[in-house]
């Protein structure tokens, strides 16, 4: 098995705060809600729009396991 590991950054509008308590989820200037989460998708091919997400049990009935080993999201000001 071979492993993929990612890291990145999600850029938010200025204004955007954390709600106190739930992990991973911000409220935005709007007052809408978003929440990050890991999304695993499979296509057919890499120029298809035919993708869709797939669950954490399916992904695994393949042979792609997510491990959620640091779920927290944290609101910095950019510099």
């Amino acid at each position: 098995m071979h492993i993929i590991q990612i890291q990145g950054r999600i850029d938010v509008p200025d204004g955007t705060t954390p709600i106190p308590g739930i992990e991973n989820q911000f409220r935005l200037p709007s007052g809408q809600i978003a929440s990050v989460h890991p999304v695993i998708e499979l296509a057919i091919g890499p120029d298809t729009d035919d993708h869709r997400d797939l669950t954490y049990s399916e992904a695994a009935s393949m042979g792609i396991l997510l491990d959620l080993y640091d779920r927290t999201a944290t609101l910095r000001t950019s510099n």
